[in-house]
């Protein structure tokens, strides 16, 4: 054995560029993988620890059903005493109390819905970590004092000692308001919690939400998180006499581990096409180091050497090269994983996008671990494995005659490429040399195009889904409520401020319905308020909407599941799945809505249920609710000619900012601005953005491997072919045309590459896009996803994919310059020698 271990050894080092060059596929694709497999396990690592480090903690103990219903008098009761008992269980290292609402908050004319936690100041520290991300004041010691997020200190324009108004829905079912002086901003990086979360002092908010004594919830955070299913146990078994229940992080936020789910399994989808990638371009260089060893193999076999000895031999040397390769593609791998794990991936230029991922703040740190390490390491010894065996199986069948045929009968072929070279029709004669060479070894030429074919059809494939994903995001989004373009005053896309409005809207509706490009137009009342009945209350914002235009401009009215849509004598309210479900209501149910008017008083309004939508985002569904807009004027004091929006729907969606720019125009001399979609959904724009960074850095991994496998084909190519090369030089061929020769093979494989890729991939679009990809296993994920369903429809823009196409066409094409180069300056007399 070690005789044969020293000869493979010997093989590898004796071709140390083919070597060399085999190595190097291994190891960038490798490092590639490691990398973006990090890449994804880091932002879903940064979802969970930063939920459950500024929020809610590994695990809680509630009363039995507050979790499912939401119901503040569903309390845990003060003679329990359990948090000294909970952090007294093995594995939980702290334990804290706390009681958890939300509220209408309010300075001056600004108000923001919010959730509010009342803590044990000195208790929570030790839960969870908000208090070091504090960025002006102090944190909470006792009194009325609320710790406010950066975002919604913003969007109220409050600072530290300003006085805030809060308004509850209290335990009692009573109204419960009192004043809260600011002492401290947090900023966590995480917009979700610096806009909508905010801490009061424990007493305080027992005494606001009239739950004096007792509290919503017992918070604590565990040893070990790997530990806390049986942490878990531990605490039910202890508690099992008590009427409560105890819940890790998943249970409690099931948005938080949809949208895992979902990141996941597009990721996965990625990660495959990228994995198929890598092991066609490992499995291309290693059939090639292979194949061009006919001769070697046929000495080999006439000393004596046995067919199964050539394959055993064979696999050992692939085995040490997958081995090797795979150790410095992870050190590569993981040089590049710690790098960025330390200093972070920059992505809060797309910071709106990454607020539809719960926890997720601009900076994402990598983070990897040994199982995907194993798992990426099996794939490509496995791979590479099988991509020698059957090539070495074929050869070792071969009589020795038979091996190194191929390399006896050049003769011929050199006399007819020295009359061609000295013919008048050079340059196409070159075109002709560099075909006959590929169709000597056919076998070659394809695995060297398939290379190419593979990456063209993984981009399209990429791009196919991609561009599907968020075509469908849009046109969703712009036909459930935001439309092509919306006319509205100043500021108010920013906190939709009650004072800021439109006057004369029915001279105005009438104006842009004159427009060109417009097919109808819809005024609106958006406000921010409270929604509640007896049990619960729930932020949400407000939409009065005029019907019958509505219709014309949306189409909401027809993902209606229950009761009817707004009418216009109606005198009810519409609501989603998703809200219906959180505040347990039904048709005809009478829901209280609460809003502030421009002049800074809060507006109340009792509404029945008319309707219940589902458009198939919680997201979408849990926090918009439709009124007549007469009753949203009369609720937020507006006059009968006034509207917050304009929302308009146009004849083609590309011509929205067009539009919108001619529009701004016109209304230079008023205090109304027109927006295009794109600014109105500026998640959906960010999430496309980002999402082309991933892929851009996808698709050089796929490059890199591409070129390399095809610069591996030529250079052995040319290696292979030494002699043949050393008489074409002999017989006056020049450098430059021996250069151009393989210009013209890398040129034709390229070519053959394409249409093969084009082919393969738009025929895997067209299917899918007929038949959809079918996500409905982990269609929850999407509730924070504006616009998605349960299905994808991969579709192609020739826009986006035809410039990653050129790029890998004329990397194809370039990659042969060095093999190229190097045959031209070839030693005619050493290369026959020695070829």
């Amino acid at each position: 054995m070690m005789a044969w271990l020293r000869l493979a050894l010997g093989n590898l080092r004796a071709n140390r560029r083919r070597t060399g060059i085999t190595l190097l596929s291994l190891t960038v694709g490798v490092a590639g993988l490691v990398f973006l497999w990090a890449f994804i396990d880091g932002i879903n690592a940064q979802m969970i620890n930063n939920m459950t480090g500024y929020v809610t903690g590994d695990l809680k103990v509630h009363a039995r059903g507050f979790h499912n219903e939401r119901e503040m008098n569903i309390a845990l009761p003060e003679q329990w005493n359990l948090p000294p008992g909970v952090a007294d269980t093995e594995g939980v290292a702290a334990a804290a109390p706390r009681l958890t609402g939300h509220a209408l908050v309010s300075l001056a004319d600004k108000a923001r819905a919010m959730q509010i936690t009342g803590v044990d100041p000195a208790g929570e520290k030790t839960v969870t970590r908000l208090d070091h991300s504090l960025v002006a004041g102090r944190y909470l010691q006792t009194g009325n004092e609320i710790l406010l997020g950066a975002g919604a200190a913003g969007a109220l324009e409050a600072e530290v000692g300003d006085e805030l108004a809060l308004v509850v829905q209290a335990a009692d079912g009573s109204i419960g308001a009192d004043r809260y002086t600011v002492i401290g901003l947090f900023e966590t990086g995480v917009k979700r919690i610096d806009g909508q979360v905010a801490q009061i002092p424990l007493e305080s908010a027992q005494e606001l939400y009239a739950l004096w004594g007792r509290v919503t919830e017992v918070a604590a955070r565990v040893d070990d998180p790997d530990q806390l299913p049986l942490v878990i146990d531990r605490l039910q078994e202890q508690l099992q006499a008590r009427q409560v229940e105890v819940l890790g992080w998943p249970k409690l936020m099931p948005s938080l581990v949809q949208m895992m789910d979902f990141h996941n399994a597009v990721a996965y989808i990625v990660i495959f096409v990228v994995f198929v990638v890598v092991a066609a371009g490992i499995a291309n260089t290693i059939l090639m180091s292979v194949i061009e060893r006919g001769r070697e193999f046929g000495v080999m076999m006439a000393v004596g050497t046995s067919g199964s000895r050539i394959v055993q031999l064979v696999l050992l040397e692939t085995s040490l090269m997958a081995l090797v390769g795979y150790a410095l593609g992870l050190v590569l791998g993981l040089v590049v994983t710690a790098y960025f794990a330390s200093s972070g991936l920059d992505f809060t230029a797309y910071i709106k996008a990454m607020d539809t991922m719960p926890g997720l703040s601009g900076i994402v740190y990598p983070t990897t671990s040994p199982d995907r390490w194993a798992i990426i390491g099996l794939v490509v010894i496995v791979v590479a494995l099988l991509a020698a065996v059957v090539p070495a199986w074929i050869a070792s069948r071969h009589t020795p005659l038979e091996a190194m045929d191929a390399h006896h009968s050049a003769t011929n072929r050199l006399r007819r490429i020295h009359t061609e070279v000295t013919s008048d029709r050079r340059f196409l004669i070159f075109a002709q040399m560099a075909l006959r060479s590929l169709f000597r070894n056919p076998r070659r030429s394809l695995i060297t195009a398939s290379a190419t074919a593979f990456g063209l059809a993984a981009y399209l494939f990429l791009y196919g889904f991609a561009d599907g994903f968020f075509e469908q995001m849009v046109r969703n989004s712009t036909q459930q409520l935001s439309g092509h373009v919306q006319v509205m005053a100043k500021g108010h896309d920013v906190d939709l401020a009650p004072n800021l409005r439109i006057d004369n809207v029915s001279e105005r509706l009438k104006t842009l319905a004159d427009e060109p490009d417009v097919q109808a137009a819809a005024p609106r009342i958006l406000l921010k308020g409270m929604v509640a009945n007896p049990k619960t209350s729930q932020p949400v914002e407000l939409v009065g909407v005029a019907p019958e235009q509505e219709r014309q401009v949306t189409e909401l009215a027809r993902y209606m599941v229950e009761g009817r849509y707004v009418q216009d004598d109606g005198k009810g309210i519409v609501i989603g799945r998703k809200l219906a479900d959180e505040l347990d209501a039904r048709l005809n149910d009478k829901l209280v809505v609460t809003v502030q008017q421009a002049s800074g008083d809060l507006a109340s309004g009792a509404y029945p249920i008319d309707g219940i939508y589902r458009t198939g985002s919680d997201l979408f569904d849990s926090e918009y609710v439709f009124v007549n807009i007469a009753q949203a004027r009369q609720l937020a004091g507006f006059a009968p000619d006034q509207a917050s929006r304009i929302a308009l729907k146009l004849l083609d969606r590309s011509q929205s900012t067009p539009l919108a720019e001619r529009l701004n125009r016109e209304l230079t001399d008023t205090q109304l601005v027109a927006q295009d979609w794109e600014t109105l959904l500026p998640v959906v724009v960010q999430m496309i953005e980002m999402t082309q960074i991933d892929f851009y850095l996808i698709l050089s991994v796929v490059f890199v491997v591409v070129a390399i496998g095809v610069m591996n084909t030529m250079v052995m190519s040319v290696m292979e072919r030494t002699r043949e090369l050393g008489v074409m030089l002999a017989l006056g061929t020049r450098g430059s045309q021996l250069v151009l020769t393989i210009l013209f093979e890398a040129l034709f494989l390229a070519l053959l590459g394409m249409v093969a890729g084009t082919a393969l991939g738009g025929l895997i679009v067209a299917w899918l896009n007929r038949s959809g990809i079918d996500l409905s296993a982990i269609a929850g994920s999407f509730e924070t996803i504006p616009g998605i369903t349960d299905k994808v429809y991969p579709v192609l823009i020739v826009d986006h994919v035809w410039l990653p196409s050129v790029l890998l066409f004329a990397c194809s094409v370039l990659v042969a310059l060095y093999p190229a180069r190097r045959a031209a300056r070839l030693d005619p007399v050493e290369a026959i020698r020695h070829g």
